[in-house]
C-alpha cells in the first residue's frame, strides 16, 4: 500500500497531546504510471481511490490500487490507527492495515501492524516499523520531507525515504526513493497535485519483467475534505 506512509505522517503531524475531538472526512483519487511498493513492482498504470476519516487522534480509512491492465490484480486495503503527541516536538503513532486482494481469495489477504515516531524538526524526519503476521515480514522505514510555499494556493512538496524488508522466507532487501510534487489548493479542503517519483531497490524487482532496480513514475491526484 503506497499511500500508508503518507497517511500516517499526516495523521501524526496533526496529533496533539490534547487531541481536538473533531470529525473530518477526506476523499481522493490518484493515478500513477506504475505501482511500486517497498521496492517491488506490483502493477503498471493504476488508479487509487481513497477515503480517510479521523476523529480526534483516531483515524481509519480505505485505499485501493486498481490497475488499468486486467492482467494485474486489484488491491483494497483498510487501516486504522491512533496518532498522539508525546511532547511539543515528538509524536507517536500505531495501528493496523488489512491488505485484501479480491480476485485472489481470502487466503492471500494479510494483516500488518505498525508503529512510528515523527519529529517536528528540519526536514520533518519520521521512522516506522511494520510487521506483517501472514507474510512474517519485518519492515523498517525512515523518511524526510520538506514543503516550499510558492503562493497562498501553490506549493512544492519534496520527500525521500529509505527502507529495509526482512521476510521469513527469502533474502532481505533495501528500498529507497524520492518524490517531488506541485500542489494547488482550490479551497481550504480541495486540492490537486502532479509530480514525479523515483523508486529504487537493492534487487532487480522493478520494471515490466522485474529486471530493473530503479524507475521514475508520473503521478497525479485530487482530494477533497469535509
Amino acid at each position: 500500500m503506497k499511500k500508508i506512509t503518507a497517511i500516517l505522517a499526516a495523521s501524526v503531524a496533526g496529533a496533539t497531546i490534547a487531541g481536538a475531538q473533531e470529525l473530518s472526512v477526506s476523499t481522493g483519487v490518484a493515478w500513477e504510471s506504475d505501482y511500486i511498493f517497498r521496492g517491488v513492482q506490483l502493477a503498471e498504470e493504476y488508479f487509487a481511490p481513497s477515503v480517510d476519516v479521523s476523529y480526534g487522534d483516531f483515524y481509519a480509512g480505505m485505499w485501493a490500487a486498481l490497475p488499468v491492465d486486467a492482467e494485474f490484480a486489484n488491491e483494497i486495503d483498510f487501516y486504522a490507527g491512533y496518532g498522539f503527541g508525546i511532547n511539543e516536538t515528538v509524536s507517536g503513532d500505531f495501528g493496523v492495515t488489512y491488505y485484501t486482494y479480491p480476485e485472489d481469495g481470502v487466503g492471500e489477504d494479510t494483516v500488518e501492524l505498525y508503529a512510528g515516531l515523527s519529529f517536528e524538526a528540519t526536514l520533518s524526519p519520521a521512522i516506522y516499523v511494520f510487521y506483517d503476521f501472514d507474510l512474517e515480514a519485518l519492515t523498517l522505514e525512515g523518511s524526510i520531507g520538506h514543503s516550499v510555499e510558492l503562493s497562498e494556493e501553490g506549493s512544492v512538496d519534496m520527500s525521500a525515504y529509505l527502507g529495509w524488508v526482512d521476510p521469513d522466507l527469502g533474502d532481505d532487501w533495501n528500498y529507497y526513493g524520492a518524490g517531488v510534487a506541485y500542489n494547488y489548493a482550490f479551497t481550504e479542503s480541495a486540492s490537486f497535485s502532479i509530480g514525479l517519483n523515483w523508486y529504487a531497490s537493492s534487487e532487480d524487482t522493478i520494471g515490466e519483467s522485474g529486471g530493473d532496480d530503479n524507475e521514475f513514475t508520473l503521478a497525479t491526484s485530487i482530494t477533497a475534505g469535509f
